[in-house]
């Protein structure tokens, strides 16, 4: 069969070309971008993969209003505070101070207008152009978030098969790209919840296939033995998760508190922090870098957002010899539940609970419903809750959130998920 892959941010994921390379050993693989992110799709094109460049926007009058109309009234989903949060995340971006200013007006009209133009009346009143070369394509695999709308449009209206791969677990809580007429695939059971509930999204169009990225956890399983230690001495592990520049400081300033906390309690522990990998600008974690007790994991960064496979390997090395990881939500929070670390989720630093504001980070959708609610004793409360924990990390209680995440996920090879991805 030949099948295509309609991608995004395609240099970030490495597991992503990690399928597609799968795939293309039993199938013929054609991936599909928007002319903007050819180079970077073209940089990291797996051997032997045809590109295509999607080109399906139509610029129209009536497509103009239509997607002014959408931005003011899409239905958003039930996750109101999680969709407003990546909304802020985006408008935050702009440079232009104006630009920014405009955004978070947009946003305020947003929240107070009704939502009643769903994801899929706005596909069917899109007008696309059909200048995507199609032919030949047996099925398509998108990704959220959907690259282009005009596309699944085109495919959706033209009754191509059609798969939506829920790439992560905050993806279903912060996007509105959920048709009814799509299928979608996700990574567990719980998931399967919140796209059916949030996105309302029939049962019927869901299937748990398991998470691409969770096959680096299968490797690691197999070949940890092998792995050499990178730190001799004993530490804890902290992971960066905060790419919105207005939150990084105090991101940091927690980071801080956890390695003055450190000092005091267990002054045998060094902390070692890793950088978000999103993040642009790494001189922000200066400060952290000149604290004694502190190392920096940062030498995974290359010229662009990609990652080599042997430093995600060596993720979760770091990881699984780590006394505990700490983190301010992350899917690494959620990774990490896959060793015997520890995981714990630091709920504390923060000024206010609005807006684009720490204690909305650390409190998201996923977050909450799938760590916090299922252990909520590693959920950090305040440096002096810090203290006791640091003082009994070997309490089983601890581990309980470890138990519990590996019991709802499965974890597979790239070769069983990219065949399970197909399977009808």
């Amino acid at each position: 069969m030949k099948i295509g892959f309609v991608v995004s941010f395609f240099d970030f994921r490495n597991d992503v070309r990690r399928v597609m390379a799968e795939v293309d050993k039993q199938h013929e693989v054609i991936i599909f971008g928007r002319p903007e992110n050819r180079d970077e799709i073209l940089r990291h094109l797996p051997k032997g993969l045809e590109f295509r460049v999607i080109n399906e926007r139509k610029n129209s009058f009536w497509n103009n209003v239509w997607m002014k109309l959408f931005v003011l009234f899409k239905r958003i989903p039930k996750s109101r505070h999680n969709f407003f949060l990546m909304e802020l995340f985006k408008a935050s971006h702009a440079t232009d101070p104006a630009v920014r200013k405009k955004n978070y007006k947009i946003i305020q009209w947003i929240r107070r207008l009704p939502k009643f133009i769903s994801y899929d009346t706005y596909l069917k009143g899109l007008n696309y152009q059909k200048g995507t070369d199609l032919s030949e394509i047996d099925q398509f695999v998108c990704f959220t978030a959907i690259a282009d709308d005009f596309l699944l449009a085109r495919l959706l209206h033209e009754k191509y098969p059609v798969k939506v791969y829920v790439y992560s677990w905050d993806h279903a809580c912060k996007h509105i790209c959920f048709s009814e007429r799509a299928h979608y695939i996700c990574w567990n059971e719980r998931i399967k919840e919140d796209i059916v509930h949030l996105q309302h999204v029939p049962p019927a169009h869901v299937k748990v296939v398991g998470a691409s990225q969770f096959a680096y956890i299968h490797e690691y399983q197999q070949r940890q033995a092998q792995l050499p230690r990178t730190y001799s001495f004993r530490y804890v592990y902290f992971g960066c998760a905060i790419g919105i520049d207005d939150l990084v400081k105090e991101e940091v300033s927690v980071a801080m508190s956890v390695a003055q906390v450190l000092a005091k309690t267990r002054p045998e522990l060094t902390l070692v922090v890793r950088p978000y990998p999103v993040q642009s600008n790494w001189e922000v974690y200066q400060t952290l870098r000149n604290l004694p007790n502190v190392i920096m994991d940062d030498g995974f960064r290359t010229v662009d957002l990609s990652v080599k496979d042997g430093h995600i390997l060596e993720k979760f090395e770091k990881i699984a010899h780590a006394e505990a990881f700490f983190h301010l939500g992350t899917t690494m929070g959620l990774e990490a539940c896959f060793t015997d670390t520890p995981s714990f989720i630091l709920d504390y630093g923060y000024k206010n609970k609005d807006g684009l504001s720490l204690y909305s980070f650390i409190h998201q959708y996923q977050n909450d419903r799938h760590l916090i609610d299922l252990a909520p004793q590693n959920a950090v409360r305040s440096e002096r809750h810090l203290t006791e924990i640091l003082k009994e990390l070997n309490n089983p209680t601890y581990r309980l959130l470890n138990k519990q995440v590996q019991a709802q996920y499965q974890i597979k090879s790239f070769e069983q998920f990219s065949e399970d991805l197909l399977t009808p």
